[in-house]
């Protein structure tokens, strides 16, 4: 689009229309809704009014669609229908349309003869639903009259309500379940649904019927959506119905509300124009559900009250969107703060959904599971319980909203709960630290060391029995999928799996696993030439080193280091998840901020850094790669590009800083979202310590981080990354902690949170 000329160039009767809207960006005018559009669509109407006075007066200027509606929002397109009843129009059309062009505007324009309006009306039911809320701005009345006649005739003959409910069935079918990056205009819950509700209101009066007025829900679900739309225009600078991350604290700051307040609000309007839609359209439940009875041969049904099962609950939940809505008003009995949950969003960039649609989309990742993956529904067997499953994936996330660790306030409604439905024993308890523990596997799996038996053995006391690290396992995967895109991974799953396994060796079940290995298996595989060898090269590293390689990575990385000749030697082998690459080098204080930085320089993620450093210098480092946009495995010419970057930088003929600022700079359009920067650091025993930092995401943050890291003269053991869509939560082991540990973490946390602002 080319840009907007400036006002004084703007033909003079839309500059009071281009102004008031400049002013309106700058300052809303009552609650940013209705007000502002009526004030739009009647200092549009003055313009395009004195605009048409230089047509014939046998034309009509009709405004139509969105501005037709009154519904103009600040950057809303004009649409216009110039009608006519000629043979030959002139250059009537270029005479109303040039000067809104010319003004920069977006124009949904058309130009049509009366006949032609009617065949289109009848062929296409964008066309018609666009005519239905026609409005006359000026020309011939007795034209648009001809219009209306001719709208109202095609309306007696359209089945309306079919089309529309069609349109409903499809925004879900794009969106099964709610998101908090709604599109407020043509979204599941958004202005489109309500527009539904007005044509067939329009369509009704149009043949003689009576139609009741839009009830308060309806209007405030409508003033809702048009001030968040409105703000989201305003703080964009441009058309953007499209309640992102990135523009959620300045449209909140536009409507003077807080950002949780304005998410909230918007989560509950978008569940009430879902539920205004169920009632209107019931169709939309039993069409979709007619599957879901076919395969189950039987309806759900909502219990009578005081009967209430947990096989009705169960069976209930996994009714898909027809039993969710019957279950709605059960579970506001049965769980008092379900209706509070209702108003809950999630304000992280990596989830996708409000709470309670989370929580729907959980339960039904669950059933995948269960009768999917022959690995998981092998577990689901063994757990023997596929109802206690459904309920533990319902309940996992239902302390949020109450303040303070959402787990176990969970646990503790997860407790009431089950008194209250009359579960008992250990299936109460099972679900109670279901929930407590939800997060457990996710959290160490991505953060801690899994070579570590003492992390093993930690998270087995915790769990204390394989069928609730079996519940767990089930319901971390089932939560992750849940949770959006960014959030589950290949690499991810084997993390997760990797730990289950290791834990459930633990608890007798399958072979123990030990990824490790000791110096007399790798002596033995060597053969008595190399022994000398790979004894220096086991003994000259810490204990820790064989118990998280294999005998195949030690003999690989001693070859690497007697190859050594110069600085630094790098090899690559492919997985089936990740690439790993090793760095061996002689130590030097700026060698893993360079390693890093020669990574995003070339598109290259790490997904986990194990480093370690030889008595003698040497530095051996394994990392987990993959390429940063796009699948697949790291290129072989993206490899050499590394390899040479590396050495050119080690040796100072290029500044690998000015490298990634460049790849961050040809990526500039992808804006990091607005996340405050978080670091906690919790000091362990041994002079080792973890650094969690949590920040927006962006190319070349994990070198920023590293290179903080290694100014405060911290040797970094283990560095775990998760990168979730624009969030970047990473954890790194860290030792060598400074004397004076009070100010030396208040200064490492000030040194790294300043290299991490967006």
């Amino acid at each position: 689009m080319s840009a907007a000329p400036r006002l004084s160039e703007t033909p003079s009767p839309l500059r009071d229309f281009l102004e008031r809207r400049e002013a309106l960006r700058e300052e809303r005018v009552g609650d940013g809704g209705e007000e502002v559009c009526r004030l739009l669509t009647s200092t549009l109407d003055t313009a395009v009014k004195e605009i048409a006075a230089d047509l014939d007066p046998d034309l009509t200027v009709v405004a139509v669609g969105g501005y037709g509606r009154g519904e103009l929002s600040l950057f809303s397109d004009i649409d216009l229908l110039l009608l006519h009843d000629r043979r030959h129009l002139g250059d009537a059309a270029s005479t109303l349309f040039r000067p809104l062009w010319d003004a920069g505007l977006r124009v949904g324009h058309s130009v049509r003869h009366i006949a032609e309006a009617a065949v289109a009306a009848r062929s296409a039911f964008d066309i018609y639903t666009t005519l239905l809320t026609g409005r006359f701005l000026s020309g011939d009345i007795e034209l648009f009259d001809r219009l209306h006649r001719t709208v109202a005739s095609v309306t007696r003959a359209r089945p309306l309500r079919r089309y529309l409910v069609s349109e409903e069935l499809e925004r879900r079918r794009r969106h099964p379940y709610l998101v908090m990056e709604v599109d407020v205009k043509t979204g599941r819950g958004g202005l489109r649904t309500l527009h539904g509700f007005e044509w067939e209101r329009r369509r009704e009066d149009m043949i003689g019927r009576f139609s009741p007025p839009p009830g308060p829900e309806e209007a405030e679900a409508r003033r809702i959506l048009l001030a968040v739309r409105n703000a989201l225009h305003a703080t964009a600078g441009r058309a953007h119905d499209t309640f992102t991350h990135e523009l959620r604290e300045r449209a909140a700051r536009w409507l003077g509300v807080d950002t949780y307040e304005l998410a909230s609000r918007l989560v509950t309007t978008t569940q009430q124009v879902d539920r205004m839609a169920n009632l209107r359209w019931p169709e939309l439940l039993s069409e979709p559900a007619k599957k879901e009875r076919r395969k189950r041969r039987s309806r759900p049904r909502r219990p009578p009250p005081g009967r209430l099962t947990v096989e009705d609950l169960a069976s209930l939940l996994r009714g898909g969107e027809d039993g969710r809505h019957r279950l709605a008003p059960v579970l506001e009995e049965i769980v008092p703060h379900w209706r509070h949950l209702l108003t809950v969003p999630q304000l992280e960039p990596f989830h996708d959904h409000p709470v309670v649609a989370h929580l729907w989309r959980t339960v039904d990742e669950m059933q995948s599971l269960v009768g999917g993956d022959p690995h998981y529904a092998a577990i689901a067997d063994e757990v023997g319980s596929p109802d206690l499953l459904t309920l533990a994936a319902l309940l996992h996330d239902i302390g949020k909203g109450q303040g303070g660790d959402h787990s176990g306030v969970g646990a503790d409604i997860t407790r009431e709960f089950c008194r209250r439905v009359g579960i008992t024993g250990l299936d109460a308890q099972m679900l109670e630290d279901a929930v407590r523990h939800h997060l457990l596997l996710a959290r160490a799996a991505t953060r801690r060391d899994l070579d570590d038996p003492a992390v093993i053995e930690d998270v087995a006391d915790t769990v204390g029995s394989l069928r609730l690290l079996q519940v767990l396992y089930l319901l971390t995967v089932a939560d992750a999928r849940a949770t959006g895109p960014g959030v589950w991974n290949r690499w991810k799953e084997v993390l997760v799996r990797t730990l289950f396994l290791r834990v459930a060796s633990r608890f007798g079940a399958g072979l123990p696993l030990r990824h490790g290995t000791t110096r007399e298996e790798v002596l033995a595989a060597a053969g008595p030439e190399r022994h000398r060898e790979i004894a220096e090269h086991v003994d000259a590293l810490p204990d820790e080193y064989l118990r998280s390689n294999t005998v195949t990575d030690v003999l690989w990385h001693a070859s690497l280091v007697s190859d050594l000749a110069d600085d630094v030697q790098l090899d690559l082998r492919r997985g089936d998840v990740a690439d790993t690459a090793v760095v061996v080098a002689r130590g030097r204080p700026d060698l893993r901020r360079l390693v890093t930085q020669s990574f995003a320089a070339n598109g290259i993620d790490v997904l986990e850094a194990r480093m370690m450093t030889r008595s003698d210098g040497v530095v051996v480092d394994t990392f987990r790669l993959r390429p940063d946009r796009r699948s697949g495995p790291v290129g072989s010419i993206q490899w050499e590009s590394v390899e040479a970057d590396l050495r050119a930088a080690l040796g100072g003929g290029v500044d690998l800083g000015q490298k990634v600022a460049a790849r961050l700079a040809a990526y500039s359009s992808v804006t990091p979202p607005p996340i405050p920067p978080n670091v906690e650091i919790e000091v362990g025993d041994g002079g080792e310590a973890v650094v969690r930092v949590q920040c927006a995401d962006r190319i070349g943050r994990l070198a920023e981080i590293v290179a903080a890291l290694e100014d405060a003269g911290l040797d970094i053991r283990l560095a775990k990354v998760d990168g979730r869509l624009g969030m970047a939560v990473d954890t790194f082991h860290v030792r060598r902690l400074p004397e004076g540990l009070s100010r030396a973490v208040e200064t490492l946390m000030a040194q790294i949170t300043s290299s991490i602002r967006p």
